[in-house]
């Protein structure tokens, strides 16, 4: 179900949103993943390598593919602020309770 709704561009809970968006020029488009911290006010985007795809479609998966990768644990996000400052260790923690909950959905 999170699939779908990350689909449509947004997945949240009470303390965080995931923003997906794709944008892209001379045919390539590439994927791009934010996170917002409602206590904060903050946003931190993903410093994950995610692949380009050739159509909005094939970008879209890739996406997909490198969100899954979090949720099961094959992935390590690295959220940053801006180049040099990296996301505080409660944003994290914020993060990896929403993963777990993703990751049991459905289950029980």
């Amino acid at each position: 179900m999170w699939r779908e709704k990350l689909e449509k561009g947004y997945l949240e809970n009470e303390e965080i949103l995931i923003e997906l968006t794709i944008g892209g020029e001379c045919g390539e488009y590439l994927a791009s993943l934010a996170l917002y911290d409602k206590e904060s006010d903050a946003w931190y985007y993903f410093d994950n390598d995610i692949p380009p795809g050739m159509t909005q479609g094939e970008a879209m998966r890739n996406a997909l593919e490198f969100f899954e990768k979090l949720v099961v644990g094959l992935e390590k996000p690295k959220l940053k602020l801006s180049p040099i400052r990296e996301a505080p260790k409660e944003v994290y923690e914020k993060l990896e309770r929403f993963l777990r909950g993703l990751k049991n959905e459905g289950k029980g």
